[in-house]
This record gives C-alpha cells, sequence and structure tokens, in this order.
C-alpha cells in the first residue's frame, strides 16, 4: 500500500459532481460517500415533490430549482471537506485508481441516470416544450410545461387537459381537453359543442377562421364518426369541424378537441380515443417564449 499527500479539493469537487459522493471515496470516506449519495437523492425527491405543491407563480420554479442547487452545494461542500480534512500522508487504498473513478462515472453518466430518469418520466413527472398553438389561449405555442405522469393523472374527468398518446407509429404525445366521457352524446353547431343535448359555454376556447373550418373534411373522422352517429343518413352526413354529430363516445374512451377549435387535429378527425392512452395531467408552466421575448407573466402558471 503506497502513501500519497492528502488528495486536494479541487479533484474531490470535480469527482463528486460527476457522482454524487465519488469525492468522498477519493479523500477515502466510502462511509460519507455513501451518505452523501443517498442525500443527494432525497434533495432530488424534495424538488420532484416541490413541482406538485401549490406554488404559484415564479416560486413555482425557484423553489424545485433551489433545491437542486442546494443538493449539489451539498455534495460540493461535503467532498471539498472531505479532502481538506484526509490524513497526510495519505494511505492509497485499493480503490484509489483513475479507471475506478472513471468507470463509475461512465456507469453513473450513461446507466444509472438514464435509468432514474426514463422512470420519473414514465410515472412521475415529464417536462415537454408545446409546439403548437392547438391549445391556445389555455396553452400557447412556446410554452414549457411540467406534466404530473403518476397513476392518479391518468383518471380523466370532463374538460381535464390531458396529455395523451397519439394514434399514429410516432407515439407522439399531445396535450388536449377532454370534453366527453364514455356514454356522452356529444354534437357542435357552428362551433359551440353540445354535450347530452346542454350547450357546454366554454369559456376557455378561440374560434380563429370561422369560415375555412366551417367548409374543412374531416377526412377519416368521418367514418368514424358514422359508426358511433345516434341519427341521420350516412349518404346526407357531412361534418366538418364546427358541425358535427350527435355521435356516442364509446366506452373506455375519451373525445378530446383543442381550445383553438379551428386550428386543432383531435378526436373530430380520428376519433375518441382509448382511456388506456391518458398518459398524464399538465400542472405548470416552468417557462415560456414567444416572438423571441420571454413571457414572464406565465411563469409559474398552474393547469
Amino acid at each position: 500500500m503506497t502513501s500519497t499527500m492528502a488528495p486536494p479539493s479541487f479533484p474531490a469537487a470535480l469527482l463528486s459532481l460527476g457522482l454524487p459522493g465519488l469525492g468522498e471515496v477519493y479523500a477515502g470516506r466510502p462511509r460519507a460517500a455513501a451518505v452523501t449519495f443517498a442525500l443527494f437523492y432525497v434533495f432530488s425527491a424534495l424538488s420532484i415533490a416541490a413541482v406538485f405543491a401549490r406554488f404559484s407563480g415564479i416560486s413555482a420554479v425557484i423553489v424545485p430549482l433551489s433545491i437542486v442547487l442546494a443538493a449539489w452545494v451539498v455534495v460540493v461542500t461535503r467532498a471539498v471537506r472531505a479532502a481538506s480534512h484526509a490524513p497526510e500522508p495519505y494511505q492509497l487504498q485499493p480503490y484509489n485508481r483513475w479507471y475506478w473513478y472513471a468507470s463509475a462515472v461512465i456507469i453513473n453518466l450513461f446507466i444509472w441516470q438514464p435509468a432514474m430518469v426514463s422512470v420519473m418520466r414514465s410515472n412521475v413527472v415529464q417536462a415537454f416544450r408545446i409546439p403548437s398553438g392547438a391549445m391556445e389561449p389555455t396553452v400557447l405555442a412556446g410554452d414549457f410545461i411540467f406534466a404530473s405522469k403518476r397513476p392518479s393523472a391518468r383518471n380523466v374527468s370532463r374538460n381535464d387537459i390531458v396529455i395523451v398518446e397519439s394514434l399514429g407509429d410516432d407515439k407522439l404525445l399531445v396535450v388536449k381537453r377532454a370534453v366527453g366521457m364514455p356514454g356522452d352524446t356529444l354534437s357542435m353547431r357552428d362551433g359551440a359543442l353540445i354535450r347530452n343535448g346542454a350547450p357546454t359555454g366554454e369559456p376557455f376556447i378561440q374560434n380563429t377562421d370561422s369560415a375555412g373550418a366551417r367548409g374543412q373534411d374531416l377526412g377519416d373522422g368521418r367514418s368514424w364518426q358514422l359508426a358511433h352517429l345516434v341519427h341521420g343518413a350516412p349518404s346526407t352526413y357531412h361534418p366538418d369541424m364546427r358541425n358535427w354529430g350527435p355521435i356516442i363516445v364509446p366506452p373506455d374512451s375519451v373525445f378530446l378537441l383543442g381550445d383553438n377549435r379551428d386550428e386543432s387535429f383531435d378526436s373530430r378527425f380520428y376519433g375518441a380515443v382509448g382511456g388506456d392512452r391518458v398518459r398524464g395531467k399538465p400542472l405548470t408552466i416552468y417557462f415560456s417564449i414567444g416572438a423571441g421575448s420571454i413571457r414572464w407573466g406565465r411563469i409559474g402558471r398552474r393547469f
């Protein structure tokens, strides 16, 4: 076993940035390294909990971010402290080899962290950027949102905004509003949604291209609607974006519309979507940019 001078603080801090606690391993304190590793994930859990908490405004972003930054401050501080308190001369241990450090960092960055992120994205929370204006004015193109992926977020009620897996092979996740539940009778007249025989009164929608939407063919949506049409002759049924139905939402399905009714590709075109395709619900807007400028007033807005 060879000895050397006490390990310097900078490499200890750098190693812990690659893997929380590795700086303390470098300084000969593996037990402290385990504590640091655990602390880091406690802080991470707290930051995720803060995303779900009912913070409003800029606090909804600052609080989770502050917890993450605090976690890294703790990790680096503990590594520097361990290195500065290491005995001198320092007895090298079998794990004090560069190739063990490199292996640990590589495993963390390319195996452990991706696996953890995948689990979080699938079951807890996921970040999205909204690319289109199909949900305006509720959700704008250029909004960045956190969405809950917890099992409870897959329970849908009327008018919930939901994250849904698209029907195509690309498996895209889209944001829509669930306007119809299984057994609901839906129709639209001049852009006004009628549910179970009563006008819905939707203050959250907008219609931007009335003339074009009124005449736009629904493509395969017509065939789907014919199969679920309450009454009417197929030969005379010619639905468009603003006039269709009445149709009945089939079992175990939800009927989706975008709030920007004249600019949304939704269930009018591809039919109701199975409830098993619902992946979650939006939580909050953590950043928003449009026309080259940050929309500060939207940051922290909750759904």
